[in-house]
């Protein structure tokens, strides 16, 4: 018996791609550039499988290492000490090609500017690099995995972990690196929590086995706390540095046994079956969707033309069709009046919400913080309080940014809704092929403003004598005038006791007020700090919604066009084919002919692979 192997995601996308340059060149032939300039741009963005996988985990855990490992190249720069603080996108590339991203553009750097710029060293001459992109030739990257190694983020809390949340819906898979020198805490617990809401493949890269003799038990006891907290999330056990010397001895039996103990392999083999194959099949699907919806749209004029050639006996269903196209361009100038109108107040009605989500929750932390404040001493928790001010924030700021990116594709789908007649337009728009940009400000989430503390110092010992001696003075002085009309020295027992009661008050009193003071500075300096944040979250959530508005207005726009230039190609060539002499139409129908059958074979190619 014979067995079928079924065609991997990478022969699946040759072939999409083969099916989508014929139909470009069918769609110029036609005389339907606008369809094919469309086409092209279209189709580049559905033959990009989008396997993006997020490499997620705390300091000192081996992120960059895992993804060199799993890449067989040293793509992420790796440092003993300084963390990952850049987010590194790993692509492929026909040649090694490393560029770092900037307020100021893109620019190609060396390896050693690299690994400055992603572990910190070098700030960016225009203000804090927002992300570093590196090419590999790689035969995974090749397949259509994108790994995007991200800075440093235990939790949900924090600048840098906003910015992971904020890209878990762009992400088809999630791996979070965590060391087996422990278990898993109880902050990567809620960044698997949070990944799985949003993300099919979610898996836990149990690392530096090779250092740790009991990484089995911690093994175990991840799965158990997975499985107590309800999340199906699959534990692999692997070691960068095992990968690394079975590299080195590579095509000998220990070089295989080490290669097989780094788990190196299994997890590569892992993201093939589970990330890479799903997404080759659904950009497969996606451009052959695509490409029969614009297929039966351009079939459309030279079936009117060949109903008109064929004479009399089609006049009847020629005179239809011409009715159901007049009635067409009707309702497409109607559509293109309401999409815009949809378009213009959503985003308007976007943009005032996610403002308000974004100070409200902003304004909810304010508010927590404060109360606290007020009840503490700042200059004995500070050191507590920063990190969960900063937490508290960015988990305030993913929230909102999550939030927006689900009302940005409702959007897309209720514009989208104006193009959906399956009768008239086979290739209705949906949100799967509305182009939604995400991501594009995820990076600058790591660089949020850092609080700066304000003035905590507390009264030392010497001014706590010196504010006693001033406040005993007086005391001093009073009691002993009083007691010397009895005989009594100036400074007896009773000027001293005296001294020392309104000193204490004195030193209390100060005490007081300095903590006022300090409760005080540290309220403004917190206020201030909420006020920068928000002002400058304010601005990137603006611009991510006037890129989303041009992005969804271009699309739509280009689509409104081509159903107004296609139902007018139908009217032009049914009216040409009337006045055509009875030699010319003879020429003309084998021609039409011929066309319809090249776009029939196309559209039988489309239905066959979907």
């Amino acid at each position: 018996m014979t067995t079928t192997t079924a065609p991997g995601p990478a022969h699946l996308r040759r072939a999409a791609g083969a099916l989508l340059d014929d139909a470009v060149r069918a769609a110029r032939d036609l005389g339907r550039a606008d369809v094919a300039s469309s086409l092209v741009r279209d189709g580049g963005r559905l033959l990009d499988p989008g396997a993006r996988v997020l490499v997620v985990g705390d300091d000192e855990q081996g992120k960059s290492s895992l993804v060199d490992a799993l890449l067989d190249d040293d793509a992420c720069p790796v440092h003993p000490d300084v963390p990952t603080a850049l987010p590194t996108v790993v692509v492929h590339a026909d040649e090694p090609s490393a560029v770092l991203v900037g307020p100021a553009g893109r620019e190609t750097v060396t390896a050693a500017r690299l690994a400055d710029a992603v572990t910190g060293r070098d700030p960016g001459p225009d203000g804090p690099w927002l992300q570093a992109e590196v090419g590999r030739p790689v035969p995974l990257l090749a397949e259509g995995l994108t790994l995007i190694d991200t800075p440093s983020a235990g939790g949900t809390g924090g600048a840098p972990a906003a910015a992971v949340l904020t890209g878990l819906p762009a992400a088809d898979a999630v791996v979070l690196v965590s060391d087996a020198s422990r278990e898993l805490s109880l902050g990567e617990i809620e960044l698997l929590r949070a990944a799985r809401d949003h993300v099919v493949t979610v898996v836990v890269a149990l690392t530096k086995i090779d250092l740790y003799v009991a990484w089995r038990e911690v093994r175990d006891i991840d799965l158990a706390l997975l499985a107590d907290h309800g999340l199906a999330v699959e534990v692999v056990t692997v070691s960068a540095e095992l990968h690394r010397h079975a590299t080195t001895r590579r095509g000998t039996d220990l070089g295989d046994e080490l290669e097989a103990e780094s788990g190196v392999p299994a997890l590569r083999e892992l993201l093939r079956r589970r990330v890479v194959a799903p997404a080759g099949t659904r950009t497969a699907r996606a451009v052959h969707e695509h490409v029969a919806g614009v297929l039966a749209t351009l079939r459309e004029a030279p079936a009117t033309e060949l109903a008109a050639l064929e004479g009399p006996e089609r006049a009847r269903e020629l005179e239809t069709e011409l009715a159901a196209a007049t009635a067409r361009a009707a309702a497409v100038k109607e559509r293109s009046a309401r999409w815009q109108q949809t378009l213009a107040d959503g985003i308007t009605d976007l943009t005032t919400d996610v403002e308000w989500d974004l100070r409200d929750r902003i304004r909810q932390v304010l508010r927590t913080a404060e109360e606290t404040l007020e009840v503490v001493d700042p200059a004995r928790v500070w050191d507590q309080f920063d990190p969960w001010l900063a937490d508290e924030l960015g988990r305030a700021v993913a929230t909102t940014y999550l939030w927006a990116g689900e009302r940005t594709w409702w959007l897309a789908e209720k514009v989208a809704a104006h193009f959906a007649d399956p009768e008239t337009d086979p290739d209705a728009d949906t949100p799967d092929r509305a182009p939604v940009p995400e991501g594009r400000f995820v990076a600058e989430l790591s660089a949020l403003p850092e609080l700066v503390p304000p003035d905590l110092e507390r009264m030392n010992l010497t001014q706590g004598v010196l504010s006693g001696l001033k406040g005993s003075y007086g005391g001093v002085l009073m009691v002993g005038l009083i007691t010397t009309l009895s005989g009594m020295a100036l400074i007896n027992p009773f000027s001293i006791g005296a001294g020392v009661l309104l000193g204490g008050r004195t030193v209390r009193d100060e005490r007081r007020r300095a903590l006022r003071r300090r409760r005080l500075d540290a309220r403004r300096v917190v206020r201030q700090h909420t006020e920068e944040v928000q002002f400058v979250l304010g601005k990137h959530t603006k611009d991510m919604l006037r890129e989303v508005q041009r992005t969804l207005r271009d699309h739509f726009a280009a689509r409104a066009e081509e159903a107004s230039v296609g139902v007018a190609a139908m009217v032009a060539a049914a009216t040409a084919a009337r006045k055509l002499d009875a030699d010319v139409r003879r020429r003309r129908t084998t021609e039409v002919r011929a066309e319809l059958a090249r776009l029939d074979d196309l559209l039988a190619r489309c239905g066959a692979a979907a």
